[in-house]
């Protein structure tokens, strides 16, 4: 009887704990365009024009998500195609309402999947600030399509298999033949049963990483000199764990010492090494601070290969070791300036030419407010002197005088003085890697074993060092797609002056990035940074209610540093307003130390 009861119990709770069935509206149709025989290219026999040009398309109805489904497989079953298959992750928001008549602009390049850009998308923005940041032309995501599809161009009509793919595992088959006459096809909306996801939902995965070269530089900040001993211990700490070669450099020594093993195959070796610096702190101009950076540098580095070493080195690191400080927020932004916490990602730009490296520089500019925002405060607009603004860079006060300006140029030096103008700065996008041809950058020797960055390389900047392996992975992924997908699609017009922040950001993914699980990722890395943000503002604020009270009542008996800082906005002002305002005449030198702290300490809370 006892048995009976605990199957009853299980039996309830199998069937509570199973989720509801979701069902998708979609609608199945393709666009179409006649090519002329100057326009067409041959198949891959050299016996037939391709002149029928057509977009193949999968658009989840308005009010439906578009998340329930993972991806979207439209199986050719032509011989012709030397693929037949393919796949779209990602799909891009259409406006509902219009029929075929707007979906026939739909243009693309060089038959990729997924490559196809919209006519109609809005992206063109002038930034001006009388207009409220909240109001966009684009169409709100429930009034909306979006659509999953592939553009290809064939000289017949073409019999395709198109697979739903549920995030839980239910798939969903439709036949569909390819119509050519103008205008295209669609199927009536009620005519095609809906797609249902039975099982749970699994979080969405990023796309499969290319098999492109890059290369990475990791930067951990310490406000302690850091000794050699504990720099070897780390270096130990790596190899330990990873089983990744790695090359300990001491230039105070000038010695090397190799951690490495014949188990570590075919693994190139990784640089490590300390370097020292000294500055002046800013509430105190006769107090000297050292600080110790660990540079970590990769070999050249190909696909979800290389992302694996990557993976494993931040594995391996000790970040418990107080010879690290694995994230800027952790350091006080009066401090940040002089403490260097950065990922750099090199992409390897090789094979593209000076026309797609345009395309990529007018997308940073165009989308670098919305990747500020998933961004520490230090490394947002042009605050670190290790990662400046390409924004602010190039010449012009609206998105679309950037643009512009920056699709004039035709030549590397040209690019160079528009995007990164200030030859001893270091920008968000750094491009004087490609400036440097065919020289060697970062040569890591050991005895027969040479490995050196890529030699013609876009260095991305901006991210801070990583606090665990998803963080750098991930942001390893983004650039590869950012640099990839801009490079591949047609040049990006301005964002319109309406584009909200949060519009923006959107775009970014939708278009460019094109990977919602990146999307997912950075969308809560960003909503983690605005509370940060409050709640040092609101520390602001509490702060400076407090020495107001304070002045008010001992006005006498209270003494404002000679360099003010009253009318200066920046929140890191502020602070070293506060922080100088608290102290007092009778105060002695360590007294003063302890109010400061006290300052700091508020902040960090």
């Amino acid at each position: 009887m006892a048995a009976k009861d605990d199957d009853a119990a299980a039996y309830d709770v199998a069937t509570l704990s199973k989720p509801d069935p979701v069902a998708v509206h979609f609608t199945v149709g393709n666009t179409y365009r006649q090519l002329s025989p100057t326009e067409a290219s041959y198949d891959r026999t050299g016996r037939h024009l391709k002149i029928h040009d057509w977009t193949l398309y999968v658009d989840v109805l308005p009010g439906q998500d578009p998340d329930i489904i993972d991806r979207v497989t439209f199986d050719m079953r032509d011989n012709s195609f030397a693929t037949q298959a393919f796949t779209c992750h990602c799909p891009i928001r259409i406006q509902a309402g219009i029929g075929s008549a707007f979906i026939g602009q739909i243009s693309g390049c060089d038959n990729q999947n997924n490559s196809q850009a919209q006519f109609g998308q809005a992206t063109k923005e002038e930034e001006d600030k009388s207009i409220p940041t909240s109001s966009t032309t684009r169409p709100h995501p429930n009034l909306s399509r979006w659509r999953f599809s592939t553009r290809q161009q064939t000289y017949g009509s073409v019999d395709v298999q198109i697979s739903i793919r549920g995030r839980g595992g239910c798939k969903s088959i439709v036949p569909y033949t390819i119509v050519l006459r103008p205008g295209g096809h669609e199927c009536p909306e009620g005519s095609l049963t809906p797609f249902v996801e039975k099982r749970p939902h699994q979080p969405l995965k990023p796309l499969k990483m290319m098999d492109s070269e890059f290369a990475v530089e990791i930067q951990f900040p310490t406000l302690d000199a850091c000794s050699s001993l504990s720099l070897s211990e780390i270096a130990k700490s790596v190899y330990g764990r990873s089983k990744i070669p790695i090359v300990l450099e001491q230039k105070g020594n000038v010695r090397t010492e190799e951690f490495s093993s014949k188990s570590c195959g075919s693994s190139l070796p990784w640089l490590m090494k300390l370097s020292q610096s000294t500055f002046h702190g800013k509430l105190h101009d006769n107090m000297t601070n050292t600080t110790a950076t660990i540079s970590i540098s990769s070999p050249i580095l190909v696909g979800g290969h290389g992302l694996n070493e990557c993976y494993k080195i931040i594995e391996g690191l000790p970040l418990s070791s107080t010879c690290i400080l694995p994230s800027n927020s952790n350091i006080p932004r009066h401090l940040s300036s002089s403490c260097t916490t950065c990922l750099y990602v090199q992409v390897d730009v090789t094979t593209l030419s000076i026309q797609q490296i345009v395309k990529v520089c007018q997308n940073f500019v165009k989308y670098e407010d919305a990747m500020d925002s998933f961004m520490p405060w230090q490394h947002r607009e042009d605050r670190s002197e290790y990662c400046r603004s390409n924004k602010q860079a190039v010449e012009g006060t609206t998105n679309k005088q950037r643009n512009q300006r920056i699709s004039k140029c035709e030549t590397m030096e040209d690019l160079l003085k528009c995007f990164n103008p200030m030859e001893e700065h270091h920008y968000k996008l750094h491009l004087r890697r490609i400036g440097m041809g065919n020289a060697t950058p970062d040569v890591i020797t050991n005895d027969a074993t040479t490995t050196t960055s890529p030699k013609r390389a876009i260095e991305f900047r901006q991210h801070a060092s990583p606090k665990d392996k998803t963080a750098m992975t991930h942001w390893i992924r983004f650039c590869s797609a950012f640099v990839r997908n801009s490079s591949r699609l047609r040049s990006p017009s301005a964002l319109k002056s309406t584009t909200s922040l949060d519009e923006e950001f959107e775009l970014l993914f939708e278009y460019v990035v094109k990977d919602r699980a990146l999307r997912n990722y950075y969308r809560m890395r960003r909503d983690d940074f605005m509370l940060e943000d409050e709640k040092n503002a609101c520390c602001l604020g509490a702060l400076s209610e407090e020495v107001e009270s304070v002045g008010k009542s001992s006005s006498d008996s209270m003494s404002i540093s000679d360099e003010s800082c009253c009318n200066n906005d920046d929140a890191t002002s502020a602070y070293e307003y506060a922080a100088a305002t608290l102290r007092k005449r009778s105060d002695t030198p360590s007294q003063v130390e302890l109010n400061k702290r006290a300052c700091l300490q508020l902040l960090k809370s």
